[in-house]
């Protein structure tokens, strides 16, 4: 447990678990969305006051901007993770789309993606937000890339494997799976469509051996 104690004005600190506000924090922001994601809303759901919401992570954006790094770290990292963990790389594709599935169309939250549906529309208006979702990308690539790398390395694939169209395609597959979950594609739908995907990214891979 993470527990904050960080005070900005004199009085007793109070102690939280901040993973734990972070969490009830995502689930308002992708619920009612940022806008009316009021300070009074987000204090009554965290179980914070808004005085003790303010001094712990600052104005509504930087919350916005740190329940997008929690957001990250936990949901967005899982599929990953998931990948890495396989025992093949098409065990790993595979899993990476059927994880991201499971949290895309999960009963438990709103359908999509927080940062796809919620955060993404919002980059030119607030420009913390734009900075966390600019190295997003870019952080899940080379993530990726170290994965493929590996396993050519490992003869789990060929030499000659083409790493960046395989991760171009992963991306943009997954991009379209949170959009037909937002659209109301059921799980089962999109697990499905998870093993064609994986086929999918093997063959995009393999398309300079033939």
């Amino acid at each position: 447990m993470v527990e904050n104690s960080k005070k900005r004005s004199p009085g007793r600190p109070r102690k939280f678990d901040e993973d734990e506000v972070l969490d009830k924090a995502i689930d308002v922001f992708w619920e009612l969305g940022y806008e009316a994601s009021d300070t009074e809303t987000l204090a009554k759901r965290t179980g914070l006051t808004k005085p003790s919401l303010y001094n712990a992570f600052g104005a509504k954006e930087d919350l916005f901007v740190a329940a997008i790094n929690r957001y990250r770290q936990t949901r967005s990292k899982a599929s990953l993770d998931a990948m890495a963990k396989a025992d093949t790389p098409s065990e790993g594709i595979r899993d990476y789309f059927i994880n991201l599935a499971n949290n895309v169309a999960s009963p438990n939250h709103p359908s999509g993606c927080l940062i796809l549906s919620i955060a993404m529309p919002l980059m030119d208006r607030l420009p913390k937000v734009a900075a966390v979702l600019n190295t997003a990308p870019k952080e899940s690539y080379a993530r990726m890339s170290a994965y493929f790398e590996e396993q050519i390395e490992k003869n789990s694939l060929p030499k000659n494997f083409d790493a960046h169209a395989a991760i171009s395609l992963i991306m943009d597959l997954g991009a379209a799976m949170i959009m037909q979950a937002r659209a109301g594609a059921p799980l089962e739908a999109l697990k499905i469509k998870a093993i064609r995907n994986t086929d999918l990214v093997l063959i995009t891979g393999q398309g300079s051996l033939r």
